[in-house]
């Protein structure tokens, strides 16, 4: 809210009041810290959404379902058939004899394994192209923020809903159309800087959009192609030996048995403390396990040319393929850059046409 105040010249100039200048409230539109903790929370909230609320709103006809929950729902039949998957090949164990059921449990294992290793290289292994073109030409293609979106009413002459809707999005997800109104100036003048257009420009603004589009569109499609080759390397990691010792140790794990003359927390204490060392157990063997299953995949197993070199091709293949991606990223945004220059007008002075 604004009010006028007359100065010790009796001009009139408008302020915002002090209280209104400070408030800062949940329900807007913000740039988040691209983070651990952030990412964390943005994923939580997408899926629990995708699970709970959108398919409800989509559902009921509700005025409010947009597309953007239509995307968010794509992790459903994501998580749907990776459960499908490992229930498919652990379900039937049961019904196997005593030699049988140890090996195709083991297989099992070994693919459900597969399916969490193949998420989980394919998600972080993204941060592989995105922070060496961050750090090269200040863009950030991750960086995420909360929208904030004020529903429709749902029937005629009824009053809008005024809880609003948090939708977790990233600047960049559109090339052409990107936050803009989001970034501050010195975003901008910092990206010129780093692509080497220049300091202190007239309109930063306008000098680094095209560049910061070409960056968006290359670097997405890189981090999709190299994510997937590094999602192959954890699938072929899953099946290595090696995840015997991380399997035993989950099943060797201590139950805690508490004392019938032990009080509440006594036994919760306790439960506790076990609870701890087993997943402290767990945790130490999984690492363990997985920096073996690299070292067994690189060396291959004896025999046949393809049992040997395989793991070889794959992980050298995934190496290049990102290295690649991700240069062809960053020299495509300089040259872009450096082209720019050549123009013979000096972006740094203000220029009048006659």
């Amino acid at each position: 809210m604004l009010e006028a105040v007359k100065s010790s010249k009796n001009e009139i100039i408008f302020s915002a009041k002090q209280s209104d200048e400070k408030k800062k409230t949940v329900d807007e539109t913000r740039i988040l810290p691209n983070n651990y903790s952030t990412r964390t929370a943005q994923k939580f909230q997408k899926t629990s959404s995708a699970f709970l609320d959108y398919p409800i709103k989509g559902l009921k006809g509700d005025v409010n379902s947009n597309f953007y929950e239509f995307l968010t729902m794509g992790i459903v039949p994501y998580l749907a058939g990776s459960a499908t998957f490992m229930f498919v090949f652990n379900a039937v164990n049961k019904h196997l004899n005593l030699f049988e059921k140890e090996k195709a449990s083991t297989y099992g294992k070994k693919m459900a394994l597969g399916v969490v290793l193949y998420g989980l290289m394919k998600n972080i292994s993204k941060s592989l192209v995105t922070k060496p073109v961050k750090m090269a030409t200040g863009v950030d293609v991750e960086m995420p923020y909360e929208n904030i979106v004020y529903p429709l009413p749902k029937n005629a002459g009824e009053e809008a809903n005024i809880e609003v809707q948090h939708q977790q999005r990233k600047v960049f997800d559109s090339k052409e159309f990107y936050r803009k109104d989001l970034l501050q100036r010195e975003y901008f003048d910092n990206v010129a800087s780093k692509l080497g257009l220049g300091d202190n420009l007239n309109d930063s603004i306008s000098e680094t959009s095209p560049i910061i589009q070409n960056i968006v569109a290359t670097s997405n499609t890189a981090k999709s192609l190299s994510s997937y080759c590094w999602a192959a390397v954890g699938v072929g990691l899953a099946v290595q030996d090696s995840w015997l010792d991380f399997f035993g140790s989950i099943s060797n794990r201590k139950k805690y048995t508490a004392p019938k003359d032990a009080n509440f927390f006594k036994k919760f204490k306790d439960w506790n403390v076990n609870a701890i060392k087993n997943i402290t157990k767990s945790t130490v063997s999984f690492v363990k396990s997985f920096g073996n299953a690299f070292i067994q995949m690189w060396k291959g197993k004896e025999g046949s040319f393809f049992s040997k070199h395989t793991g070889k091709i794959l992980i050298t293949f995934a190496k290049l393929a990102t290295t690649f991606l991700t240069a062809n990223t960053i020299i495509r945004a300089k040259n872009m850059a450096k082209n720019k220059n050549k123009d013979t007008i000096d972006r740094n002075k203000k220029t009048t046409v006659i």
